[in-house]
């Protein structure tokens, strides 16, 4: 068995410090996170992972020799872990693992999403929040495409929304500006770690948004925006959010890539229409011409879509051990109520809601205590 007891310049015993080794599991060659998640949910945890016998590791599925010896030889990733660790300690940064109750619920569901998150920013609450739209597209917008972003970004700011972007040139900036200037919490998913600031740029906008929201990567702080990197920014970009909006991009790209990702997420898709012949609007005409994508003229159209109300608007017909329910989501609890444990495939079979407006009237009475989740992706109504 391998012990590691050894303490390092800092002083601190890696035995029993959990933090510590769910930091090393992210740093294992050849180990991602759905193979991570395999090694935990066998061991029980990931310092066990680190203090499993070789033949007990040889048993789980899908987990070979070189794993297992990368595994074993540990000693050179717990240093590295040891100083991600002060790193965060010394900067006043979050790290959440996916076990953690801090965890945002949105990226939980999906066996890719990260094991373990960085956040820095006012409060890590911001991730839980009831309504996120992402927005992201060109980092060479038109004037059009900018007047688009900033007009959607105010007109979103009734609704209590969370913006979320990729603190890239253009409308990222552009979305991340408009939100701080209409004082809404926003969110920059990095591409590296916390360790510096891509582009430079925007360091000071970054600061910024870190006083009303926060800065999230899976990345340690030593990692630089390398270009493998970005791909996997945009799969949290995509799975954080109940609405995605592409505001002007061509055929190509990270927008598109982000957008095939929540396709796959069953996220709600909105994309700005443009000019034709124009490649900068050509990836989302495309969208909407393919229908992967939803027209989007205005905020109202994302808020219909996903069954939202302006703060204060109340419905007369909404029972009164519920109220404030949306005729949406009376109609989810009484569908739960009638059929207690009720598994996601048979209530998404109940209803005609596709599987993003689904999920976020779903995500919308969790926050709200009505509704819970229970093992197997089974919901029961609270009270």
């Amino acid at each position: 068995m391998l012990t590691l007891t050894a303490k390092s310049s800092h002083s601190r015993p890696y035995m029993g410090n959990s933090l510590l080794y769910q930091i090393a599991l992210t740093l294992l060659p050849q180990v991602g996170a759905v193979t991570a998640r395999t090694l935990v949910g066998y061991c029980g945890g990931a310092e066990e992972v680190f203090r499993a016998p070789r033949r007990e590791l040889l048993r789980i599925p899908g987990i070979g020799p070189v794993i297992v010896e990368n595994i074993r030889r540990a000693g050179d990733l717990m240093k590295q872990a040891e100083a991600e660790l002060h790193f965060i300690e010394k900067n006043g940064i979050s790290a959440v693992f996916y076990t953690d109750s801090r965890y945002p619920a949105r990226l939980k569901q999906f066996a890719d999403s990260p094991i373990l998150l960085y956040f820095k920013g006012s409060s890590i609450d911001v991730l839980h929040a009831p309504r996120i739209v992402s927005i992201v597209g060109t980092r060479q917008p038109t004037d059009y495409g900018r007047a688009v972003c900033e007009s959607l970004v105010e007109a979103l700011q009734a609704y209590q929304v969370v913006i979320v972007s990729g603190l890239a040139f253009g409308i990222d900036a552009t979305a991340h500006r408009k939100a701080l200037s209409a004082n809404m919490p926003n969110v920059a998913v990095l591409g590296h770690g916390l360790g510096c600031i891509y582009p430079a740029e925007h360091r000071q906008l970054a600061l910024r948004i870190g006083e009303n929201g926060g800065l999230l990567t899976e990345f340690p702080f030593q990692a630089g925006p390398e270009r493998e990197h970005f791909p996997m920014r945009n799969r949290i970009i995509a799975a954080l959010c109940d609405a995605l909006v592409i505001a002007e991009t061509a055929t190509s790209g990270g927008s598109m890539i982000t957008a095939n990702l929540a396709a796959q997420y069953g996220r709600e898709i909105f994309a700005v229409p443009g000019r034709l012949n124009d490649p900068k609007s050509a990836g989302c005409n495309y969208l909407i011409r393919t229908q992967k994508a939803t027209l989007l003229e205005s905020a109202a159209d994302i808020a219909e879509s996903l069954h939202w109300s302006p703060p204060g608007q109340t419905n007369a017909h909404q029972p009164e051990i519920f109220p404030n329910l949306s005729p949406d989501e009376e109609n989810v609890v009484n569908i739960i109520r009638q059929h207690p444990q009720i598994p996601i495939d048979e209530l998404s079979a109940a209803t005609a809601y596709s599987p993003g407006q689904l999920a976020a009237l779903l995500l919308n009475l969790e926050f709200r205590g009505i509704v819970r989740t229970l093992p197997g992706k089974r919901y029961e109504v609270v009270r």
